[in-house]
């Protein structure tokens, strides 16, 4: 038996598919429609409201992580969808010692205005900058002087010190950490704070779930999701995403016309990508549609559907 990336049973008891004859702007004789139905049945892609698919619409980055953090979960034993980010990522809040919050920001409170800086001299000391109100400010004020603080980030706490009003500054608090404070838990919970989304933003859970399991590494981290995304970058996310007995080859390919890059070979040879005309050219900076990342997808999930290339002979 043909091994797959996802079981029968996995499909048939997890994901209650729409058939593709269902929507709308999916035609049952349409190049694109049986690659859409197995997207459908194995929970790699979904539609995009209502009865439509969305076929011919370019995909995102946003979109080609999303796909790429389904079959990463599926493949490492997942069912259904991958799990929600927690409510506490991207958040922090600055705490009494006994837990009465002072203050409370998020990454997407851009009015905070939230910096940080190491001293230069030992001992090596972080400090954390916030903009407040002056009623904030005023509140928050200690009359003996710096408050003792606790930092939290995404649920964690990383650091205990003090906070006090900036020097210099009538809307900005300082946080110092203590110190021979030790750093590991604010580098990590810090690194994972900065790039989370909003609540309700419908790719927050996928981005969440990419940076906890490595599938950002590598990835810039300027990155807009809402970017078109360009061939190099689904074959990318894929080889990332994917065990490597979803990869083994089919095909002979060592070279490309257009790209030496070992994530698309692999990709090539596994009869999962293939080329945009008769040379093999890859198109690396090509957009795509949905209708294109369904059949790419359907190869993946559906060994039946890779494309075998010719070897050419001299």
């Amino acid at each position: 038996m043909k091994t797959r990336l996802l079981s029968l049973s996995l499909a048939l008891s997890a994901l209650l598919a729409l058939p593709a004859a269902a929507l709308s702007d999916v035609p049952e004789n349409a190049w694109y429609a049986e690659a859409v139905q197995v997207c459908l049945d194995q929970g790699l892609m979904k539609g995009t409201g209502g009865d439509a698919f969305s076929p011919h619409a370019t995909v995102t980055l946003a979109e080609v992580m999303t796909v790429a953090v389904r079959l990463h979960y599926q493949a490492n034993g997942g069912v259904g969808d991958p799990p929600a980010a927690p409510e506490a990522w991207g958040t922090g809040t600055l705490t009494t010692p006994s837990g009465a919050v002072l203050l409370a920001f998020d990454t997407c409170d851009l009015d905070r205005g939230l910096t940080y800086r190491y001293d230069q001299e030992n001992p090596r000391r972080l400090h954390v900058y916030l903009t407040v109100s002056r009623a904030e400010l005023a509140a928050l004020t200690p009359a003996g002087g710096a408050a003792e603080a606790v930092l939290t980030l995404n649920g964690v706490q990383v650091l205990t010190g003090s906070l006090a009003p900036a020097e210099g500054s009538a809307t900005r608090m300082e946080f110092v950490a203590d110190s021979g404070s030790d750093y590991t838990a604010f580098n990590r919970e810090f690194s994972a704070f900065l790039p989370a989304p909003a609540t309700g933003l419908w790719y927050r859970d996928a981005l969440w779930y990419a940076r906890e399991h490595g599938l950002l590494d590598g990835q810039p981290m300027e990155t807009s999701f809402e970017d078109p995304a360009a061939r190099l970058d689904l074959a990318e996310w894929l080889y990332a995403a994917l065990p490597a007995e979803a990869l083994s080859p089919i095909n002979t390919v060592d070279t490309l016309p257009d790209s030496a890059d070992q994530e698309v070979l692999a990709l090539y040879r596994a009869g999962i990508l293939t080329g945009v005309d008769e040379t093999g050219a890859f198109a690396p900076y090509r957009t795509l549609s949905r209708a294109e990342l369904a059949t790419v997808l359907a190869r993946i999930a559906e060994p039946d559907l890779r494309v075998s290339i010719p070897t050419a002979t001299p």
